[in-house]
């Protein structure tokens, strides 16, 4: 086991269902909140456990969130036609 699994470990035991948590070497400790995004940075993980505490007790991240809600929504690529389109009638000739 590395030096970081452990404390890696521990932060996602007990922030996982509000923040994203990963770790990056050499010291480059990251939370990511689950409902907005937004990003935390430290250098070891009692700074990022300090952090995510100060940030969750400002501002409350919801916990309830449904599957998936870890991961981003791609955009909708359907084409949309514009009004005029619509109107027109189909094409003929």
């Amino acid at each position: 086991m590395s030096d970081w699994e452990g404390p890696l470990d521990a932060l996602r035991w007990h922030w996982d269902s509000a923040y994203l948590i990963s770790f990056f070497e050499p010291d480059n400790w990251v939370a990511q909140r689950r409902d907005n995004r937004e990003t935390l940075r430290a250098d070891n993980p009692v700074d990022l456990r300090d952090l995510i505490v100060a940030d969750y007790n400002a501002n409350p991240v919801s916990r309830s969130a449904g599957p998936g809600a870890d991961r981003p929504v791609p955009p909708s690529c359907a084409f949309r036609p514009s009004r005029a389109a619509i109107h027109a009638g189909p094409r003929t000739g």
